[in-house]
C-alpha cells in the first residue's frame, strides 16, 4: 500500500486515519497480459493503481480498436466517466503487460467523504490533474502533428519499448504504417545529427 499512499500524497497530505480508511477500500488483484479487466459495456466502480504492469484504455471505433490512455506501474487507471454516472462504458481495460494492482473499490471510497474531509479532496485533487491531462492529451491532437506526438510520446521509453506499436499508433491517431514511416524518418535524422 505504500506505493499507492506515495502516489496519494503528491495530490494531498494524509494522515494516518487516512490511510487506514483508504486501504480498507482496497484489493490486491494479479493480473495476466492481455487480460481485460473491464469489458465495454459494463459499467465501472474501481479504480486501479499500478503496482507493476502497464494498462491501457480503449474503445472501438468502426470496428477499430483506438487506444485513450496508457498507465505505467505507479499510475492509476479508471473509466471516470463510468465511475462517476454509474452507467455502463463504451470503453475498456486491458493489462498490457503483467503486473499487480491495488483495486480501489469507489463505493467505499465515496463514502468515506463524510468523515474524512481530506480525502474527499484528494479525489477532487486527482480528478483536477485527470481532466488537465485529458485537456493537454486532446490540444496535443488538435495542435500537433503526429511526428510531435511521436516526439513527445519518446520522452517515456519504457512505454514505447513494451508497448506494442499498434497500440502507440492507435494513441497517436494515425496508422501503424504511417507510425513506422514517421519512426523511419526521425531515427535516421537523429543518426545523421548525433
Amino acid at each position: 500500500m505504500e506505493a499507492l499512499f506515495n502516489y496519494f500524497e503528491q495530490f494531498q497530505k494524509l494522515s494516518t486515519a487516512d490511510k487506514q480508511a483508504i486501504a480498507a477500500t482496497c484489493s490486491i488483484k494479479k493480473v495476466k497480459k492481455n487480460e481485460i479487466i473491464e469489458a465495454v459495456g459494463s459499467a465501472s466502480t474501481t479504480i486501479y493503481f499500478l503496482k507493476s504492469g502497464i494498462a491501457r484504455t480503449f474503445y472501438y471505433k468502426e470496428g477499430i480498436d483506438v487506444t485513450e490512455y496508457f498507465a505505467l506501474a505507479g499510475n492509476i487507471v479508471a473509466r471516470a466517466q463510468s465511475i462517476l454516472t454509474r452507467k455502463a462504458s463504451a470503453k475498456a481495460i486491458q493489462i498490457i503487460e503483467a503486473g499487480e494492482l491495488i483495486a480501489i473499490n469507489m463505493t467505499k471510497f465515496f463514502q468515506l467523504f463524510d468523515t474524512f474531509p481530506t480525502i474527499e479532496r484528494l479525489f477532487r485533487r486527482i480528478l483536477e490533474a485527470s481532466y488537465l491531462d485529458i485537456i493537454e492529451r486532446l490540444e496535443s491532437l488538435q495542435f500537433h502533428s503526429a511526428k510531435e506526438r511521436y516526439v513527445a510520446l519518446l520522452e517515456d521509453m519504457e512505454l514505447i519499448q513494451k508497448v506494442p506499436l499498434k497500440y502507440i499508433a492507435s494513441y497517436l491517431g494515425i496508422t501503424q504504417v504511417s507510425l513506422s514511416r514517421i519512426r523511419a524518418t526521425y531515427h535516421s535524422n537523429a543518426m545523421l545529427k548525433s
